[in-house]
């Protein structure tokens, strides 16, 4: 017998992607563009950015691991990846933004 497909939890699962990415994204652009002075200021260059996109992966290695965790059924584990991701990525990149701006 097959099993049943649930649609309700993946419409929430995307619904709440969808609104980290958006999280993420209106904060990310701003301080792109603050350590992108930075980088110029201090001579650094691009290179001031990747710790940026290392986040950015990290929330993306998350977001699978979590999507696999909803195929086997286990949402308590895949909204609890995706939620750590989000506020990690957040956290650390308040850190590295106070660490150089110097504020």
């Amino acid at each position: 017998m097959p099993k049943e497909r649930k649609i309700g939890p993946w419409i929430l699962f995307y619904g709440l992607t969808l609104m980290l990415l958006l999280l993420l994204a209106s904060l990310f652009y701003p301080a792109a563009s603050v350590l992108r002075s930075v980088g110029e200021k201090s001579g650094q260059g691009p290179a001031i950015l990747l710790p940026l996109s290392f986040l950015l992966i990290t929330f993306l290695f998350a977001f699978v691991k979590a999507r696999h965790l909803g195929r086997k059924s286990r949402w308590v584990s895949a909204y609890g990846w995706l939620m750590g991701s989000g506020a990690l990525a957040l956290v650390l990149l308040l850190v590295y933004l106070k660490q150089m701006t110097g504020y």
